[in-house]
């Protein structure tokens, strides 16, 4: 029981590192191919849970849908569709 109470900790405590010393723009503009200025990065809807953090990057010609697990040390950036 002690365990499993410490792994639950230690997990929330790695995704509230992740994210909270993670300058999400910069981030989100290296995973993101062809790579834009950071400073045109805008982040919304940041979403934290015990493992992983989700968000979305606007920049000036596209939408990402970006994610990071508390294991990772670089985000994922997928491109929304916007056919949709």
């Amino acid at each position: 029981m002690r365990a499993a109470m410490v792994g639950v900790l230690t997990a929330g405590t790695l995704v509230g590192c992740t994210t909270g010393g993670l300058n999400l723009p910069r981030s989100s503009a290296h995973a993101i191919f062809p790579t834009p200025n950071p400073d045109s990065v805008r982040i919304s809807d940041l979403h934290r849970s015990m493992t992983t953090a989700r968000w979305i990057a606007t920049t000036p010609g596209a939408v990402y849908d970006c994610s990071i697990e508390a294991t990772e040390h670089v985000p994922l950036c997928v491109k929304r569709d916007v056919s949709r």
